[in-house]
C-alpha cells in the first residue's frame, strides 16, 4: 500500500480526529477495516489509489491520489460511511469529531468551539498556541506541516483574534 508522503501534493485528503487519545485495540481495529477499504475503493468502478495513516493516536489521515482516477461524491460519500461504521462500534465519533484540538504542554486537547472561544479570551490559548487544522483539503498543506501550526497561522487565530 502506497504512503501520503508518495501522493501529489494536490492529492485529497481529509483528517478524522476523535476526542482522545485511541488505544491500541482501537487503532488496530481502525487500521484494519481501513485497509480492507481501501483495498476495493472505487470511483465510477474504477480503483482509488488511497493510503491513510493514524497521528498521534488521535487523528485519522486518509488520502486518495486523484492522478488516474478522480473522487467522485460517491466515492467521498464510500469513506466517509466507512469511518463512521468503523468508528461506531467504538463509541467514538470520528465523522462529528471535536471542533477544535490543540496541544496543551505534552498533551492533545479536544475542546468545542465556545470552550475554546473561553480560553482563548482567558489568555489560556494564545496565538502560539498549536492547533490542528483539519481544514486542509489537499496532502502538499499537511505534508508542509501547515496541519499542525500556531493558531496564528490558520482559521482559529482569525476567528479568536489569536494573530498577534
Amino acid at each position: 500500500m502506497p504512503h501520503i508522503s508518495e501522493f501529489p501534493v494536490d492529492s485529497h485528503l481529509r483528517v478524522f480526529s476523535a476526542p482522545r487519545a485511541l488505544t491500541a485495540d482501537e487503532k488496530a481495529h481502525i487500521e484494519k477495516g481501513i485497509s480492507t477499504f481501501l483495498e476495493t475503493w472505487s470511483a465510477e468502478k474504477r480503483p482509488v489509489t488511497g493510503a491513510f495513516e493514524i497521528v498521534h493516536d488521535q487523528f485519522v489521515v486518509i488520502a486518495a491520489d486523484e492522478t488516474a482516477v478522480p473522487l467522485t461524491g460517491c466515492a467521498r460519500d464510500a469513506m466517509t460511511r466507512m469511518v463512521r461504521d468503523l468508528s461506531a462500534p467504538l463509541g467514538i465519533d470520528l465523522i462529528h469529531g471535536p471542533p477544535i484540538c490543540f496541544r496543551e504542554g505534552d498533551r492533545i486537547r479536544a475542546v468545542g468551539r465556545d470552550e475554546f472561544g473561553e480560553l482563548a479570551k482567558d489568555g489560556k490559548v494564545t496565538a502560539d498556541t498549536v492547533v490542528f487544522d483539519n481544514t486542509i483539503m489537499a496532502v502538499g498543506p499537511y505534508r508542509e506541516g501547515k496541519w499542525e501550526v500556531a493558531a496564528k497561522n490558520s482559521w482559529h487565530g482569525r476567528a479568536y483574534d489569536l494573530t498577534s
